[in-house]
């Protein structure tokens, strides 16, 4: 099959259903054609992104064009593998936005020192969160101009 170049495959890590809910549905309601994956947990993410155990088929676990990474996860918390996707010379280029509940300081500062590509904390009202994250959209996929191709499967 041939691969759908304007499709963008954005994996979700995020360990609250009601927030993958809303994130789901908000990014498949953009103009953008999503395809939308979601781990609940650090260690299911590496998983994924390593193509270890249930993720070892390339089309279960597609290489996404971006990663939403939420901090408070069980099992390996998103410090934890925005550190392991950056010292993966396969995985460092991905396209890694942090979007968590999460305000210290000191969760924003790692977060960029591992190579985050941006911090985005969530919203609490559900109409600012869905303009939140269709804004990333645009930024990130109309705006921006990479050295490099985006990550594709």
């Amino acid at each position: 099959m041939a691969e759908d170049k304007n499709k963008h495959i954005i994996l979700v890590v995020e360990d609250d259903e009601d927030d993958y809910f809303l994130i789901s549905s908000t990014l498949e309601s953009t103009e953008f054609d999503c395809d939308v994956h979601w781990v609940k947990n650090g260690e299911e993410a590496m998983g994924y992104l390593l193509r270890q155990n249930e993720w070892q088929d390339p089309t279960k676990s597609p290489v996404p064009s971006l990663i939403l990474l939420d901090i408070n996860l069980p099992k390996k918390n998103g410090l934890e593998v925005l550190q392991e996707i950056q010292q993966n010379p396969a995985l460092k280029n991905l396209l890694t936005i942090v979007l968590t509940s999460s305000k210290t300081k000191a969760n924003i500062v790692a977060a960029y020192d591992y190579g985050a590509n941006s911090y985005v904390q969530k919203p609490s009202q559900i109409d600012q969160f869905t303009n939140g994250l269709q804004l990333i959209m645009k930024y990130w996929f109309q705006l921006v101009e990479f050295p490099f191709h985006p990550a594709k499967s």
